[in-house]
């Protein structure tokens, strides 16, 4: 029977991804709401609207909860936002509504905003707004060209919130740093528990599982990007420039460790299903290198110079020769391999040289 990793464990990490998810979008749910009410209140004032529903869409629209690249993409969405529901206001107040109607303006709309930009979210926004203005009848005291200044008062409260206001980008980074760092720590510790157990079904299960990271890392690199438009555009936001610097380089690393310790994940699936020799040895090389992942980023310990990620490298790079580990099959020895070149690509991203990192390596 193949073994299931407990429920309890599960559960503690959901948490803990549930509550590094919520720390690193609080600032954003909070501009959304803040942002809500100023475009409501605006648009009341300024066009009399009883009731400025599209302000408020626009702004949370545009604003979300994600920090990637964010004043171009509320940029993108205000585009699509504006042309959605000026073509829905125009289409109503010519030939009205129906579904004919709103298939065209749907169609209309895409084929517009894709003239004017690549961007998919500009496009969905464009034809979602515009069906939505053609489908949902105008309030009492609210007209059709009333709706539209609500909108762009809705998208400038939004660019306002984002330009001036944005949330630190080094907290966004940090949490899906620490989050990765976490899941990929999490896949190597239970490839282990695999391999010390023979499991071949749990072996199979962690690598699928580690096939489906790439959108959590590549969700890590767009923050990084996100924090260096941030800091050349926000005043408030110049310091830390640094940090971001050296998240990037962390998170190339991270990214081509990730595909070497696939593979090695992938040679223990392998070696499990056909049944060839893997020496336990090669569990503890895979726990030591969870153990230095999900350290990453953390300081040095109070008295020490090295961070303690670096430290667990430099202990774990020098047992990995196939004849320390007492790796003889083919796949064994691919799994070592794959483990050097990991070690070596996160020291070389926390700074260590690489012809130091390649000296810890046994000959």
């Amino acid at each position: 029977m193949p073994r299931t990793i407990p429920f309890a464990v599960t559960a503690r990490r959901r948490l803990r991804t549930g509550w590094q998810r919520w720390q690193g979008s609080w600032w954003q749910i909070m501009q959304c709401g803040l942002g809500a009410g100023i475009a409501w209140l605006l648009a009341q004032a300024l066009w009399g609207q009883p009731y400025p529903v599209f302000a408020t869409v626009a702004v949370v629209v545009c604003l979300g909860v994600q920090n990637n690249q964010r004043v171009r993409r509320v940029g993108e969405l205000g585009v699509g936002v504006t042309i959605g529901v000026l073509l829905g206001t125009l289409v109503v107040h010519f030939v009205g509504r129906g579904p004919l109607q709103i298939t065209a303006i749907v169609a209309t709309a895409m084929f517009v905003a894709r003239f004017l930009d690549s961007g998919i979210l500009l496009v969905n926004q464009a034809a979602l707004q515009a069906a939505f203005i053609v489908a949902y009848p105008p309030t009492a005291g609210g007209g059709g060209g009333g709706r539209w200044l609500d909108a762009m008062t809705g998208v400038v409260v939004a660019l306002g919130v984002a330009a001036l206001l944005p949330p630190d980008p080094r907290r966004d980074v940090r949490g899906r740093a620490r989050a990765y760092a976490g899941q990929l720590a999490d896949l190597l510790e239970d490839g282990a528990d695999a391999l010390r157990s023979r499991d071949a079904a749990k072996a199979e299960d962690v690598l699928n599982r580690a096939r489906g990271t790439q959108t959590e890392l590549e969700g890590w690199s767009q923050s990084v990007n996100a924090g260096q438009e941030v800091h050349r555009l926000s005043p408030l936001r110049r310091r830390g420039r640094g940090e971001i610097v050296r998240q990037k380089k962390l998170q190339a690393g991270m990214d081509r460790a990730t595909r070497n310790l696939r593979v090695a994940l992938r040679r223990v699936s392998t070696a499990l299903k056909y049944d060839e020799p893997m020496p336990d040895s090669l569990a503890g090389a895979l726990d030591g290198m969870a153990a230095a992942i999900r350290s990453l980023g953390e300081p040095p310990y109070p008295g020490e110079t090295v961070p303690p990620s670096v430290a667990v490298l430099q202990e774990l790079a020098v047992t990995l020769g196939p004849r320390t580990l007492g790796a003889e099959s083919l796949s064994a020895t691919v799994v070592v391999a794959q483990l050097r070149s990991a070690a070596v690509d996160l020291l070389q991203a926390q700074g260590v040289g690489a012809a130091e990192a390649h000296r810890l390596l046994p000959r």
